[in-house]
């Protein structure tokens, strides 16, 4: 009698220790991650980056709860290589996805995967990886008849959907892109009467609120078309902003906010007539990398382990994947191109990433074949930029001094001889490297 009331006070004993296991493992799950990414988004029209209007009160509030970063860079002037430099950590000239069409080797590690072999959920809406240059990435396709066709609420229903699951969600929000034509109300918000008018009498404005692609040199732009062209693009920020502020305002409900770490950046930024046009390589078909196209926002909010701060070092794309890695404490794989901020993060200021390598075609995704063969490479330190544009075997270079003319209007290439060449030297490295990869991939297939 006495053995079996012992076996049944072990069996309870075995119960009780599962179920408080049990307890401890759900309680304990990692954080969500919430990647949204913002298509054609200039930090400096934001107002936590200094802007005078009043476009963006609720991410405002996120960078003022969180590590707001603003020396932030992509790698390059349209979407896809720098989404690819995101997920993998790589520049474009080594994951190789710099057209359309091509695609990522299965052969290389993304941030969905290595999460994925972790417990988390990587849903996301089709039309981000449709496409072959979104293959491979790890990501798993929603049945998208599972949800409404009101775009306004979709990410709010995916993460309603999701939010008992540990969730990895990147979502990207197009609603900046060419072309900018705000409902009325968002409009409103910032043309003035004058501005209105101005619209109606000018052909490129007219452009600008109705068509996706504006070939450089169609149109001459007048140096009036900039007040109401950036009234329209502040509008469609501030339609963004209501957007983020009805997505916290649920979160909050369902108690998942502070425990998720959510990311705010771009692809890449947007020229609103700094150099002569609009838009950026798939839109003007005239790729640049000055800085109103290569500089981009990034926020980060993880009450749990971020403090508010404003962080000055630079930082680029490529350093995305080690920091949520590093953030959930989850290895770091090798071979990687960026660095991880959370020393940053944590307060401690050290230099991290000091060169910003860029690199587009001529047209982005509009490319034709001809244009695929045209490369604008850009080598940006803290001070420096050297731009070289190479096609048909002849390379033209270009140097700002970031610090005395940060609006990129002298080249200075001639006065600073010995700078030049130092910046020549490691883009041409960052070149040979890539030649050389591919020569053994040859090799290798041989």
């Amino acid at each position: 009698m006495k053995k079996n009331q012992n076996l049944i006070i072990l069996g309870f004993f075995f119960i009780f220790t599962s179920f408080c296991c049990n307890c401890v493992r759900a309680n304990d799950r990692g954080p969500n991650i919430l990647l949204l990414t913002i298509d054609a988004c200039r930090p400096d029209h934001l107002g936590c980056y200094g802007y005078k209007r009043n476009t963006t009160p609720n991410i405002d509030k996120l960078a003022n709860e969180g590590a707001l970063f603003i020396n932030a860079f992509s790698q390059s002037a349209w979407t896809t290589p720098g989404m690819i430099s995101i997920f993998t950590s790589l520049y474009p000239f080594k994951h190789n996805v710099d057209a359309r069409g091509k695609t990522l080797s299965p052969s290389i590690v993304t941030l969905p995967e290595v999460l994925r072999e972790n417990g988390y959920s990587t849903q996301v809406f089709p039309r981000f990886i449709d496409i072959p240059n979104y293959w491979n990435l790890g990501f798993e396709a929603i049945n998208k008849d599972e949800y409404t066709e009101n775009r306004n609420d979709e990410l709010i229903e995916l993460i309603e959907k999701q939010k008992a699951r540990t969730f990895f969600i990147w979502y990207h929000y197009n609603g900046v892109h060419l072309p900018y034509n705000p409902l009325e109300s968002y409009a409103d918000k910032f043309l003035t009467d004058s501005d209105k008018k101005m619209i109606s009498e000018s052909k490129g404005i007219q452009l600008v609120k109705n068509k996706v692609v504006i070939k450089h040199g169609s149109v001459d732009f007048r140096e009036e078309d900039k007040r109401p062209v950036r009234a329209l693009y502040d509008g469609q920020l501030s339609q963004l902003d209501d957007y983020v502020g009805r997505l916290i305002e649920k979160m909050k409900g369902w108690k998942i906010l502070d425990s998720t770490i959510i990311i705010i950046t771009a692809d890449h930024g947007e020229e609103l007539l700094e150099h002569g046009f609009i838009g950026h390589a798939s839109t003007s078909l005239n790729a640049q990398l000055y800085e109103e196209i290569i500089r981009i926002p990034l926020i980060i909010r993880y009450p749990k382990k971020i403090h508010a701060r404003i962080i000055s070092h630079i930082s680029q794309q490529v350093d995305i994947m080690p920091t949520i890695l590093d953030l959930i404490s989850l290895p770091v794989p090798s071979g990687l191109q960026g660095n991880s901020l959370l020393p940053l993060l944590n307060g401690s200021y050290i230099e991290i990433s000091k060169d910003v390598y860029c690199e587009t075609n001529k047209g982005g995704y509009q490319s034709t074949k001809e244009m695929q063969e045209c490369k604008i490479r850009c080598i940006r330190t803290k001070r420096w930029k050297l731009i070289c544009t190479s096609s048909d075997d002849m390379d033209s270079y270009e140097l700002y001094d970031l610090e005395n003319d940060p609006k990129e209007k002298s080249n200075i290439i001639k006065e600073r001889p010995k700078i030049a060449e130092t910046l020549k030297i490691k883009l041409k490295h960052q070149l040979a490297q890539k030649r050389n990869e591919s020569k053994l991939a040859s090799e290798k297939k041989d």
